[in-house]
Parts: C-alpha cells; sequence; structure tokens
C-alpha cells in the first residue's frame, strides 16, 4: 500500500484537514504528486502514471481527470502552502513578497486561452522575442531554508494574465499584471490578518497604481520596484489647503527635474550592498524624497528613490528604484529589489529539474490548474527537505570532478527524491524490511543515487 514519508506528513495532513479533495481524489492526489517529484524528464500525467503503476488503484482516466473536471478548490489548496511555508518565517517580521511574469509555452490549436507574449527571457533591450503559451503572474514568499547559502524565491499563489483580444473572446475583463498583484496581495491579506508585506517587482508588477495601494495600505504594505529616468516629480504644495482646477485641494507643487536630471545634481555615497545573485558589490548611489506624479490617473504618491549608477566600461546603465515609504534607506532599498533575482532562478529551476512547460493540457480546467500545481511542486519540495534531518540533508556533493559547499535546488530534489524512493516506493519483499536491503551496500547507493538523480 502507498504510504508518504514521514517528512512529507505535515503537509500532507494539513490537506487533509483543510477539506481541499474528496477521500478518492485525496489519494489519487498524493499519488500523483509523488509521482511528479520522482518523474525524470516531462511531467506529464502519463509519464508520473508509468513512475507509479505499482501504486495505480482503478482505472488510469481517474488520474487524468483529476487536473480537467475534479471538484477541488485551488484556493484552498494556495491557503494550505502560504501558512507552511510561512511558518518557516520568524514571527513578527515583515514577508517579503517577488512578484514577476513567466510564459508557459504551449502548443497546439486548441488549447484555452492561448495567445502571443513577449518572452523576457530570449527577449533583449533591442528586440524582442514572441512566444505562444500562457503568462502567469507569480507571487513568491523569500524563504531562507536551513543549509543554503541564499534565500530562495518558493511560489505560493499564480494568476493568469490574458491579452485584451483572448480577453474579449472569452468576455472576460483582461487584467494587468500590476492588477493581478494587487488582487493576489489582497488574498494573502485577509488570509494572514497579523503579518506585514513588502512587494518588490519590476515596471509591470509594481506600478504608480500598486503604490497608491501600498500608501493607502502603510501599516501592512510596502512596494518596491523599478523607476523611469523620465518620471514625473514633483515637490509638496506649499499651501495643503490650496484649491486647484476643479475645486479639489492641491496634491502637488512645482515641478522638479526628472530622476535623469536629479541624480547629476545630489551627492552620491560609495557602500558595499546586498547584490544579485547573493554576492556583494562596492556602487555608487544617490536618492531622496520626493512626490511621484501620474498624468494618467492624476494621483500622486510620496515615494523615496534611489539610483545606482551604471558603468558604460562594463554596459551598465543607470539604475533607478523606489519604495512607497518614503522614510526607507537608500541601501536597503537596493538590497531588497537585488533580492527579486532569486524568482528568475527559481523560473529557470522549474523549467530545467521540474518540467514546466512540458506537460500535455488544452482545456479550460486544466489550464487554470497544472502550471499553478508545477510552480507550486517547487515550494513543496523546498518545504519536505525543511523536515528532512540535518544528517539526510547531507548527501549532496557534487561530481567526481568538483565539490559543492552549498546545496542547489538539484541537490535538494535528489535528497527528497532518495527519501521518498527509500520511504514509500521501496516496498516489503520476502520478509525483508526493505526490498533492497538484501543487495549489497555500494550496489544499493549506486541504485539510489541513479533513482534519484535530478536530472
Amino acid at each position: 500500500m502507498f504510504r508518504i514519508p514521514a517528512v512529507a506528513e505535515p503537509l500532507v495532513e494539513a490537506i487533509a484537514q483543510a477539506h481541499v479533495f474528496t477521500k478518492p481524489t485525496f489519494k489519487r492526489f498524493l499519488v500523483l504528486l509523488c509521482g511528479l517529484i520522482v518523474t525524470m524528464g516531462r511531467r506529464s500525467v502519463s509519464r508520473a502514471l508509468l513512475t507509479m503503476r505499482p501504486m495505480l488503484k482503478g482505472h488510469w482516466s481517474n488520474y487524468h481527470r483529476i487536473f480537467s473536471s475534479a471538484q477541488f478548490s485551488m484556493w484552498k489548496l494556495a491557503a494550505v502552502l502560504v501558512r507552511q511555508v510561512v511558518k518557516l518565517l520568524p514571527a513578527g517580521v515583515a514577508i517579503v513578497l517577488l512578484g514577476d511574469e513567466t510564459v508557459d509555452g504551449k502548443e497546439g490549436e486548441k488549447v484555452w486561452a492561448k495567445s502571443a507574449h513577449r518572452d523576457p527571457v530570449r527577449s533583449s533591450r533591442k528586440k524582442g522575442q514572441v512566444k505562444f503559451g500562457h503568462k502567469w503572474l507569480t507571487l513568491c514568499i523569500l524563504v531562507w531554508l536551513p543549509g543554503l547559502s541564499r534565500p530562495w524565491a518558493l511560489p505560493v499563489l499564480c494568476g493568469l494574465c490574458l491579452s485584451p483580444k483572448v480577453a474579449g473572446k472569452l468576455k472576460r475583463p483582461p487584467k494587468t499584471a500590476s492588477q493581478l498583484t494587487r488582487q493576489l496581495l489582497i488574498v494573502l491579506m485577509r488570509w494572514l490578518p497579523d503579518r506585514k508585506f513588502v512587494l518588490i517587482g519590476d515596471y509591470q508588477v509594481v506600478t504608480h497604481q500598486t503604490v497608491c495601494f501600498a500608501r493607502r495600505h502603510a501599516d501592512r504594505v510596502t512596494a518596491i520596484g523599478r523607476l523611469r529616468g523620465d518620471a514625473n516629480f514633483y515637490a509638496a504644495p506649499q499651501n495643503p489647503n490650496r484649491r486647484a482646477r476643479g475645486g479639489k485641494r492641491a496634491q502637488k507643487g512645482s515641478k522638479l527635474p526628472s530622476p535623469q536630471e536629479r541624480i547629476s545634481q545630489l551627492q552620491l555615497t560609495e557602500q558595499e550592498v546586498q547584490w544579485y545573485g547573493g554576492s556583494r558589490r562596492t556602487v555608487k548611489f544617490a536618492g531622496e524624497q520626493t512626490l511621484w506624479f501620474n498624468k494618467h490617473s492624476g494621483q500622486v504618491a510620496a515615494i523615496g528613490w534611489v539610483c545606482v549608477l551604471g558603468d558604460k566600461e562594463q554596459n551598465r546603465h543607470d539604475a533607478y528604484f523606489f519604495s512607497s515609504d518614503p522614510t526607507l534607506p537608500a541601501q536597503r532599498i537596493i538590497e531588497l529589489y537585488a533580492s527579486r533575482w532569486n524568482i528568475e532562478v527559481t523560473f529557470e529551476e522549474a523549467r530545467a529539474l521540474l518540467g514546466l512547460e512540458t506537460t500535455r493540457h488544452w482545456c479550460r480546467q486544466s489550464v487554470l490548474r497544472v502550471t499553478p500545481i508545477m510552480l507550486g511542486l517547487f515550494t513543496v519540495v523546498a518545504l519536505v527537505w525543511a523536515h528532512l534531518p540535518k544528517n539526510k540533508r547531507r548527501c549532496f556533493g557534487g561530481t567526481p570532478c568538483y565539490r559543492k559547499t552549498t546545496p542547489t535546488f538539484a541537490d535538494v530534489l535528489f535528497c527528497v527524491r532518495r527519501e521518498f524512493w527509500q520511504q514509500c516506493l521501496l516496498m516489503r519483499h520476502r520478509g525483508q524490511s526493505r526490498c533492497l536491503d538484501v543487495l549489497p551496500r555500494t550496489l544499493r547507493q549506486t541504485i539510489l543515487s541513479h533513482l534519484a538523480a535530478a536530472s
């Protein structure tokens, strides 16, 4: 009989207590989830069932219907995942949220809501590349896991970005990445009413509307993003009670120079900061507090902005960042935005090691379920790793050519797969406690290493 490893029991019990699935669907979901973890290469349902063939019960089509027609709530499943991840964070510390878009490439004429999207991975400043599929807005929680040298971005919530053309065909309102970000953030604020959040994103995720939202909820939300060099800056009104056009109170004063013009007038500071990739770099920066005006909405928001000077010899451009909290130090703004690099690593490793973009589905229900579950699989692997005993987290070592000092996601996946193979997939045989115990130790370790390989 199929049994899950002891290290995965906290997550499985939380899902069972939340009543996300019916009992038959829950058993099939556990088998399929185990198959997705231990399967190599493509992560289609058929390949996962091929790996878990001895544990299957009932007709194989029942497992395919988990994605297409089974009755369960993805919101309840996401709520369980969020609360399990938050348990890894210290109490009272603000939760750092990383938001970004990723395109899940799909082929086929009948794929629901498929459209052409700009591929951020293959595109450059001068030329953009188009990719057919679905664009997902993903929110990740930044977490320090035991034994790692940098924090990891664990996906917890996803939202599908529909292009205006596809949204018109489906008779649904189109939503930008910024709108989806605010909606998902509101959900997290309701699920975790006692926690504060720091939202970090690029131009599309953290916009002027996001800053205005963060200012309205300044006691719980701080937004950090990228800023254009020609942004509209204004001074505070000299007389706040003055009536402007239309009878409203004056929101802004005189026009100020743009960031790219203002940076030459400020005193530069040279300091070592935490940079991309977990490294440290000495940078020159300057910043101040100001009012940011959006000519489209007519709203004004108080921000603190900072410019990191580039290097023409190394082909680095000046970078402008901002925070909805004007009192946040400039160094902290730079370091927080640099931590956004971790979500890019999550997307890359999900494609390389977890089979993202290799699933086969086309109907509406499957499209809305498969990709969020595949991204959530990254978080599930990280949660199981966090519950592994310390001695079992040391089973990584690189290759005979070089030794690793800190585990990567490939090593974490290797340790988790090894635990699944040892605890639940190698069953009792002929009176032995495990069927591989009758083999010599070196041969047993060779077989386990081959089965648990990350790719």
